[in-house]
């Protein structure tokens, strides 16, 4: 009988896989944010080279991972955007606000390759506008 040969994994799984033990690993938002009810973050792209991907937003709430890093959306590039470091500009806005919600936004540009035809790729360049909202929990933190 013969025994069916295992394939090793191609580098997208291997990042995939990496990023999801990434964010098993990351605080929650609870733990993160102690006064935060919720993090709404709004993602919208802009391509110069072909169509634009819908707007994504998303809402992390207290036990949800704490973890702002995003694939690019094009099915093609290898690159993904991460907020950590906008996360961690609004958890400082909202101490500082702690009466009211936070909000950051700003604008990065994927760093990653896009395999454009066959045995030839070109960097991506899709650039992100991202918001991120912290809401204060109606609850007091324990």
């Amino acid at each position: 009988m013969k025994v069916p040969s295992r394939k090793a994994a191609s580098a997208s799984e291997q990042r995939r896989h990496h990023r999801q033990a990434e964010r098993a690993q990351a605080l929650t938002v609870r733990e993160a944010f102690p006064n935060v009810g919720a993090v709404h973050v709004e993602l919208s792209f802009d391509d110069h080279e072909g169509p634009v991907p819908s707007p994504q937003r998303h809402s992390l709430y207290p036990a949800a991972r704490a973890f702002f890093r995003f694939a690019c959306p094009c099915a093609d590039c290898d690159g993904e955007f991460d907020l950590t470091d906008a996360s961690r500009e609004l958890l400082r806005a909202d101490a500082m606000a702690s009466e009211a919600d936070a909000c950051v936004a700003g604008r990065i540009s994927c760093q990653g390759t896009r395999l454009r035809e066959k045995d030839r790729s070109a960097a991506c360049g899709m650039e992100l506008r991202f918001r991120l909202v912290s809401v204060i929990s109606a609850e007091p933190a324990h």
